[in-house]
């Protein structure tokens, strides 16, 4: 049985999948002190939402910048350019709500199977291309800037060919029982 919890080897951050269901995804983030997120992204296939259980969570949507405490939420919805860091000197726990449910859970954890096998730099980048295109693409996660029709004719390519040669069936041990 796969463990309910990952741990971001090089960063500290730690991901806990707390619930899934065929409308949702719920995980819970902790971020240590003056942890970074990922850069600036966007998802076209669902919404977040952000929620701090304890803690200050930056949280940038659209250009717009809030430090989120307990209780407080943002939204981002389809589309919407953002990212989240935790620019504080404590940690920061939060959940995140994936509506509707996607594969985030398969991507996180063929990530940080790469990560303990060795297979990333030290910051935890994927050092095979195909590995990183297949990553994002389970993840929906596309970088602001760039059109995500563009991202996707890319990485549809990259990922036939890592199909053909066996790459992605190499993967499987990080996420299949």
């Amino acid at each position: 049985m796969l463990p309910n919890t990952v741990k971001h080897r090089y960063t500290g951050e730690q991901i806990t999948f707390v619930e899934r269901t065929k409308d949702y995804t719920i995980i819970e983030v902790s971020l240590p002190p003056n942890g970074d997120g990922p850069p600036l992204h966007k998802h076209d296939r669902y919404e977040e939402r952000f929620e701090v259980v304890s803690g200050q969570l930056t949280v940038t949507v659209d250009k717009k910048t809030t430090v989120l405490t307990p209780g407080d939420s943002a939204l981002v919805r389809l589309k919407q350019a953002h990212r989240f860091t935790n620019a504080h000197n404590e940690p920061v726990t939060f959940r995140v709500t994936l509506t509707p449910h996607c594969d985030f859970e398969t991507s996180v954890r063929i990530h940080y199977g790469l990560m303990d096998d060795g297979l990333t730099d030290d910051k935890g980048n994927p050092k095979n291309f195909a590995h990183l295109a297949l990553i994002l693409h389970f993840q929906n996660t596309w970088i602001a800037g760039i059109p995500i029709g563009i991202q996707r004719f890319i990485t549809k390519r990259i990922l036939a060919k890592a199909e053909k040669n066996g790459t992605l069936k190499a993967l499987e041990k990080y996420y299949k029982v």
